[in-house]
């Protein structure tokens, strides 16, 4: 049966006012911190404000929401953060950085009729890492991760048409390239391109997620005047190491049981053994193995009742490849694998 998508009165829009509110209260906290570091940063890193306004298309798997999503979106952002000068070695290593936090409002639908999705707004930590620098020109990548909070979201009875979102809170990432251009020794402006990512993980179902690919066009203002020259040391000499690497981690999953119509969560858990190889200061190579547990496989292998489904059944055998980048006493890691033992095929063959 073909299902269409009917206008509803926005009743139940936040008014402009309230999330104007949040952004000027962050504003002046900004500002306090920053007065309050004056002294404390003097030599040491540089507080700035930074405004960002993004634009885009849609990058989202949808059955329903095709035509709500084809105008771009647009959204606000804006960042209270530290230009390192290299008091550290590793903000050396990582060719002097910025980092701090901000607050992100997005409206990702121009239809001020449309109820179906609703504008996150998401608060986060990023952190800015240089390329290269030329003269005023800095090429660098961008890393947001936070959550957000989204007013609009699936229901089965009252807006059934959302079949991307389905929870109040998920993840926020966003990832860029920039180019900024230093106008004078406080003012600097950057254009870059990037991806926003919105989802909860499969928490909650149906769980498709909002991705945003987009331009960005900002201003910042430093507190300090720019550093002339950053603090440089002499860096001991590196060794390559190796390591191994267990990590364990739980969750639950949420399916949707379509003879019912209704949901159930299940647990999940995955153990992960890694070989990791440090060949320079900030980066690694691993190569390991998973051991992958979903107990709503259970519902998921044909010809056997759900409540016949063995726990090695349920069991993922996989391997993978990896690449982690270390900032300081956190890495982050990126891996791509393949199952080599699985009872059921929901999940294809490859996992990242």
């Amino acid at each position: 049966m073909l299902l269409r998508k009917e206008s509803k009165p926005c009743l139940d829009r936040k008014p402009p006012m309230k999330t104007a509110s949040y952004i000027l209260l962050f504003l002046s906290f900004c500002l306090t911190v920053s007065a309050q570091d004056q002294v404390s940063t003097k030599g040491k890193r540089r507080p700035y404000l930074q405004l960002n306004y993004h634009s885009g298309s849609f990058w989202t798997r949808s059955e329903y929401l095709k035509e709500t999503l084809e105008d771009p979106y647009k959204a606000l952002e804006l960042r209270f953060g530290f230009q390192s000068t290299g008091t550290e070695l590793w903000k050396q290593y990582n060719k002097y950085p910025k980092y701090g936090f901000g607050i992100h409002y997005s409206d990702l639908v121009q239809d001020p009729a449309d109820t179906t999705i609703g504008n996150p707004i998401s608060l986060f930590i990023f952190y800015s890492g240089p390329w290269a620098r030329w003269d005023r020109f800095t090429l660098a990548t961008d890393i947001s991760a936070g959550l957000s909070y989204m007013g609009r979201i699936h229901d089965p009875v009252t807006n059934p048409f959302n079949d991307v979102v389905a929870s109040h809170t998920n993840l926020y990432f966003e990832l860029n390239l920039n180019l900024g251009y230093n106008i004078n020794k406080r003012m600097g402006m950057y254009a870059g391109y990037g991806l926003t990512h919105y989802s909860n993980g499969r928490i909650h179902q149906p769980q498709k997620g909002i991705n945003n690919w987009g331009w960005t066009a900002g201003m910042s203002y430093l507190f300090h005047d720019r550093v002339e020259s950053f603090i440089y040391q002499e860096a001991p000499e590196f060794h390559p190491s190796e390591s191994i690497q267990l990590m364990y981690a739980v969750g639950v999953v949420e399916e949707i049981l379509w003879r019912s119509n209704t949901k159930a969560s299940y647990f999940t858990s995955s153990f992960t053994a890694d070989y990791a190889y440090l060949f320079n200061r900030k980066m690694a190579l691993t190569f390991g193995i998973d051991v992958l547990f979903d107990s709503s496989l259970g519902i998921a292998i044909k010809g056997i009742p759900p409540d016949q489904v063995s726990t090695w059944q349920k069991t993922y055998l996989a391997s993978h490849l990896g690449y982690q980048y270390i900032i300081n006493r956190f890495r982050f890691l990126f891996n791509i694998g393949t199952y080599f033992r699985q009872s059921s095929y929901d999940r294809g063959f490859a996992f990242a």
